[in-house]
């Protein structure tokens, strides 16, 4: 059975990508500085999603409201 060759592109820069050795994250890349930037990219948006959110206020003050009693 014969397959099909898929095109892979940097999502960096769009460029097709030759060297199937540079993959980070499950995505190629057309070179290591790009491998790097996107490694950083990940990561920052990893972090911002990971960061502890606050109670929104009205969530704070319905459980302030709900101290002792069985209700």
């Amino acid at each position: 059975m014969a397959t099909q060759a898929t095109e892979r592109y940097c999502p960096i820069c769009g460029r097709e990508v030759q060297d199937l050795n540079i993959k980070r994250f499950g995505e190629y890349l057309c070179s290591e500085e790009h491998a790097e930037e996107y490694v950083k990219e990940v990561r920052a948006q990893r972090a911002g999603v990971t960061q502890p959110r606050s109670e929104p206020e009205e969530q704070a003050n319905y459980r302030s409201r709900r101290r002792g009693g069985c209700c």
